[in-house]
């Protein structure tokens, strides 16, 4: 059970327990699959823009890569009880080390080395565009900054029990308070406000395109938006125990529920459904290019990927498999009339082959004629003396006596 929940009368929880709505799985709930296993009590995650998964381990001390395959390794050591995890644009990995306040880099390479301090009890973490580490310190009450150099400083103050971070593209810093059941702001310059309210247990924060930030209430099984002008409100129920929380390109917020094993999908609209199931005590959320779900499994030191369908993708794959198989029927199309076209040309040419042909034989009659009479005649004057023998005629040379028996007739 939760650390945070060790401090509460535990036969209060166990009411409240009891109380919970029950949100049962969606008929069209996603594929799950095992991606890979991790260290011993893998808590937050992240992932890089190759696909690569990379876990927190609190009970390993160490962090955990699985690439897209699902081969599992430890990339590198961390400080004790490492708690959240960040990557930069460079693929470095960074974490929080709960007891010896301070936060680990890993290089891609597996280097391990202590980046800087932070202040007591550092939980979230986050970066900025410049390679600024923060974290938001629970014990401390306030959030730690820490330059790529490794100079710490404390940015500015938060609300009690700040247990998870965010940040906005202005840089400004939010801390999910756990004990407050609020939100801090903290600008680039350190001035710190509180934005708005949550519902009971925040434990995660995210925060989308427009500025808008979503917590995952744990106590109250659901998630609170708060706009940029600090309008609070819940934007949707969840499973049990909402411990992990994440976001994708279209607004869609995606929690991981711990006490149900299960992940909760909430659409901008504000209509929950469960997404897919995971291994035991889901934590960490992340979700990839494509929108599949990632989530760390405390209870099985494993990662669960649930697929997502995604509709879009699968009506321009539809339209451009469509568009192929017409293009594929217009060049089979094409290619009989070409062939019929050819074979329809070579029986032309065999027939204007014929009619040449026979176009010279009937000139050539008129020639055959004339050369049958000439011979005729050429034979009449050789053969000109004519020979009888009763009923029977022969006709022979001119000058040449008659066979014998037959009379010569002039």
């Amino acid at each position: 059970m939760l650390k945070k929940y060790f401090r509460t009368n535990v036969i209060a929880v166990v009411i409240a327990s009891l109380c919970l709505v029950y949100i049962s799985p969606s008929a069209n709930a996603e594929p799950s699959t095992i991606l890979g296993t991790t260290g011993a009590g893998p808590l937050r995650i992240t992932i890089d823009s190759s696909g690569n998964i990379y876990t927190a381990n609190e009970n390993a001390d160490n962090v955990s890569k699985i690439t897209p395959q699902g081969v599992s390794s430890i990339l590198g050591t961390t400080g004790t009880r490492p708690r959240g995890i960040t990557i930069d644009s460079s693929g470095n990995i960074y974490t929080t080390n709960l007891t010896p306040n301070n936060v680990s880099k890993i290089t891609p390479q597996g280097a391990s080395s202590i980046l800087g301090t932070t202040g007591t009890g550092p939980s979230g973490i986050t970066i900025d565009s410049s390679g600024n580490i923060y974290t938001a310190n629970e014990s401390a009450n306030n959030v730690s900054k820490i330059t790529p150099q490794g100079a710490s400083s404390i940015l500015g103050t938060t609300g009690t029990g700040p247990i998870d971070i965010t940040i906005d593209s202005s840089g400004n810093i939010y801390t999910v308070n756990f004990d407050a059941r609020n939100v801090s702001k903290i600008t680039p310059q350190g001035a710190s406000s509180i934005l708005g309210t949550t519902g009971a247990d925040p434990y995660v924060i995210t925060i989308d395109s427009s500025g808008n930030i979503y917590t995952a209430n744990y106590g109250a099984n659901n998630v609170s938006k708060i706009t940029p002008q600090g309008v609070s409100s819940i934007l949707g129920t969840t499973g049990t125990g909402p411990i992990g929380i994440t976001i994708d390109s279209s607004g869609n917020i995606y929690t991981a529920n711990y006490g149900a094993n299960n992940v909760s999908k909430i659409t901008p609209q504000g209509v929950s459904s469960i997404l897919g199931t995971t291994g035991t005590n889901p934590r960490g959320i992340t979700i990839d290019s494509s929108g599949n779900i990632y989530t760390t499994n405390d209870g099985d030191s494993n990662v669960t990927k649930i697929t997502v369908f995604d509709q879009a993708a699968a009506t321009a794959e539809a339209a451009r498999v469509a568009a192929a198989t017409a293009e594929a029927a217009r060049v089979a199309a094409a290619t009989a009339e070409a062939a019929r076209v050819a074979a329809a040309t070579a029986e032309a040419a065999r027939k204007a082959k014929e009619q040449k042909e026979l176009t010279e034989i009937l000139a050539l009659i008129p020639s055959i004629a004339e050369l049958t009479l000439g011979l005729g005649e050429t034979t009449k004057s050789l053969y000109s003396t004519k020979c009888v023998k009763g009923k029977t005629t022969k006709y022979v040379k001119s000058g040449t006596k008659c066979p014998k028996g037959y009379l010569k007739k002039k």
